[in-house]
């Protein structure tokens, strides 16, 4: 990075570029004037009562933040009273330990104000008040203009401050920058923007609506640098420049103190994939994209590269040797042949619209301009413990596996109704705040005069995230080979088993932890029991959509929080060899040393648990590996191959972490003298020490490969 770009970091990891907000005196008598239209004059007034943050070598400025005192964006919640009743009543609080409510990620759409501006999108909203003539859609409507125009006047504001500051500089370059930066404010984002540098100031500004996912980047600003590089108006290093100081941005945004700020899952961001055509979208520019963000020594934002079956094994390896390399574990990898088909043949989306997903938090799907159209974890664990503890008697005669089976699918969908409709409830709740600034660059919002918490979003995804899935996958193989193929015990040896917590029968705990072969082993057994069970998960799940007509779909991950532990400690033993009270697992993968047949088998075994599509919702794989695997080039060059066949098998995600175990359990024991240690979690990566305990717990027991 340049002299320039190097002090704005130093300014940015010190917590220096970070907006404090200023709160208006608002006017008492608002309170006269109907909620909405109070509402949305006084998130007018906030906006313009803001000051930005400017320093001799910035070349870009404009964003804001909320403080809770209005109405703001979509992603924070600030200023949703509904939303806050919901949050403080669920939000990781256990309902009959089966369901909490979660944190719900949003991304805005910035290819409407990239090709319109502002001024354009003002007159989409004008064009929509001629067809919705219902008060509330033409109130909702009319609010948005106001709002719109808002953003134009700060952009002014900020032309103004600037230019105010830039006559305090004596040094001609970083005078001219600033003088730059203020004409530009006063062109955009009022119209559409015509170069590289006026297309990632818009985004800078308009990140403020909807400060979450910047989305597909390589897609929205890949024109504007094509034709400038063309033009010969922008050179590679400029676009560099311009790129690194919008990533410092998005750094910025969350507080120093924050323990989101080492976190990734604050920002998150897609590049290649498929376009609208069928190509794949990996270009020139989405390589500059990455090396502009490997240069940064930050943690915020994080990236998803977006795989195609038409990916150039060179491009995976340029991609792969970057996440090999870069000390903040920022990159991780989906498949979009995968994604595609799910969003097409599973949730009915046009190709052309599947194609605009993208990631979101911690590893959520999203589609541009929509929210992730859930926020619950579910406890899936819950159907074997209501299933042993709770109904044993209906299965303790049982002739055969498929009788049991019968039986347990029953309580599965018993479960999954309840997570389902928990899911509903929350959203339903939420539903009641109308927001207005992220709506104004969300997808379809305008067109249907309908707020974004309200399903104003024709198309998005609802996932929630279901805990234990690979511990009912475990405990399945355990009843199927060791009470009805083998015999080695009988349905009530189990049943008494579990009703002691395993005590009395240490025996048979350490023959099933033995011997045998759980998830993640590649082997007929756990093949078909997995298969068996998402069999089960597709027919439950298909064609069922939540209340704004989003398809569900299955998710896997943990997020920040520890609902695996929360749930793990109210959840009585379980046939595969948990203990009363022991965490759960998350993810689709495998630790304790469970998969024992090495990287090749725990892949195609996760492939097998995602081939009738349901499960590519919120799903994350985690990888650890043996450092020795990518500091050879050789053995690297094999790792590349393994990941590009998994994929090319069926696939969805991954995310690696190298370290040794060892390591761990040392920088566990004297976190100081391992602070540097970085970790892949759950769509996200953090500092080791950073983590919670359970978190540590989980890291350290995933296997080496």
């Amino acid at each position: 990075m340049n002299e320039r770009i190097s002090k704005l970091c130093a300014l940015t990891l010190s917590g220096k570029m970070y907006v404090e907000t200023v709160k208006p005196n608002f006017d008492r008598y608002d309170y006269f004037l109907p909620t909405e239209q109070m509402n949305v004059k006084r998130l007018c007034e906030y906006i313009l009562c803001q000051n930005p943050v400017i320093t001799e070598n910035s070349l870009f400025t404009g964003i804001f933040r909320f403080d809770g005192s209005v109405v703001g964006d979509a992603f924070n919640r600030s200023g949703h009273k509904n939303t806050a009743i919901a949050l403080e009543n669920f939000y990781l609080k256990k309902i009959e330990n089966l369901s909490t409510m979660e944190w719900q990620h949003a991304t805005g759409d910035y290819s409407r104000v990239l090709k319109k501006g502002i001024k354009g999108i003002i007159e989409d909203i004008d064009a929509s008040l001629l067809i919705h003539n219902k008060p509330e859609e033409s109130e909702f409507l009319n609010g948005l203009i106001d709002v719109a125009k808002a953003i134009i006047k700060w952009a002014d504001k900020c032309s103004c401050k600037v230019l105010e500051f830039s006559k305090s500089i004596s040094d001609p370059t970083k005078k001219n920058n600033l003088e730059k930066l203020a004409n530009t404010l006063l062109r955009v984002p009022r119209n559409a923007p015509s170069n590289l540098y006026e297309a990632i100031l818009t985004m800078y500004i308009c990140f403020s609506a909807n400060p979450d996912s910047v989305g597909t980047l390589d897609r929205y600003l890949s024109p504007f640098y094509f034709n400038d590089i063309k033009n010969d108006t922008l050179t590679r290093d400029e676009a560099k420049q311009y790129l690194q100081e919008f990533f410092l941005m998005l750094q910025s945004y969350t507080h120093i103190n924050s323990p989101h700020f080492t976190r990734g899952g604050q920002s998150h961001f897609c590049i290649g994939g498929y376009l609208e055509d069928g190509t794949d979208g990996f270009n020139e520019f989405s390589v500059l994209i990455v090396e502009s963000l490997m240069e940064l020594p930050t943690y915020i934002p994080q990236l998803t590269f977006r795989w195609t079956s038409k990916t150039p094994k060179d491009v995976l390896w340029f991609i792969m040797n970057c996440e090999r390399k870069d000390p903040n574990k920022r990159i991780a990898f989906t498949n979009d042949d995968m994604r595609i088909a799910c969003y097409t043949k599973i949730c009915g989306i046009p190709f052309e619209k599947a194609v605009s997903y993208t990631t979101v938090g911690c590893n959520e799907p999203a589609f541009l301009g929509s929210m992730a159209g859930s926020n619950s974890k579910g406890n899936l664990l819950h159907s074997i413990e209501t299933l042993f503890h709770k109904n044993h008697e209906k299965i303790i005669n049982c002739k055969s596996f498929d009788e049991f089976y019968g039986i347990y699918e029953s309580i599965l969908f018993d479960d999954l109704e309840k997570i389902f409709e928990y899911d509903n409830k929350y959203n339903e709740i939420r539903a009641k705040d109308i927001n207005y600034i992220s709506s104004l660059f969300a997808c379809d919002c305008i067109e249907n005069a309908k707020s974004i918490t309200q399903g104003g979003c024709n198309t998005a995804i609802a996932s929630p995230t279901l805990m234990g899935i690979i511990n009912v996958i475990d405990s399945l193989i355990v009843v199927k080979k060791y009470i009805f193929d083998e015999k080695l015990m009988s349905m009530k040896t189990l049943i008494d088993a579990l009703h002691s917590n395993w005590q009395g029968f240490d025996m048979y705990r350490t023959i099933i932890l033995n011997t045998t072969d759980f998830f993640g082993n590649d082997d007929s057994m756990s093949n078909y029991i997995t298969s068996l069970f998402y069999d089960s998960l597709y027919r439950f799940i298909n064609g069922k959509k939540n209340i704004f007509g989003y398809q569900w779909l299955v998710g896997d991950l943990a997020g920040y929080n520890e609902h695996y532990k929360w749930y793990g400690e109210d959840t009585l033993a379980t046939p595969d060899g948990r203990y009363m009270g022991e965490m759960m697992k998350f993810g689709v993968g495998q630790n304790e040393g469970r998969d024992r047949n090495g990287l090749t088998a725990l892949l195609n075994s996760v492939i097998v648990a995602h081939k009738n599509l349901i499960a590519c919702g919120s799903t994350v794989t985690n990888i650890s590996l043996d450092r020795k695997l990518v500091e050879d080039d050789e053995q690297f060059g094999k790792l590349v191959n393994t990941f590009e066949t998994y994929f090319r098998n069926g696939g969805v995600h991954f995310q690696l972490t190298y370290i040794s175990k060892e390591e761990l359990i040392a920088a566990k024991e004297n976190p100081e003298k391992y602070k540097h240690i970085r970790v892949r979690v759950s769509g996200f990566s953090d500092y080791f020490v950073n983590l919670n305990e359970s978190i540590q717990n989980d890291i350290i027991m995933r296997t080496d490969k």
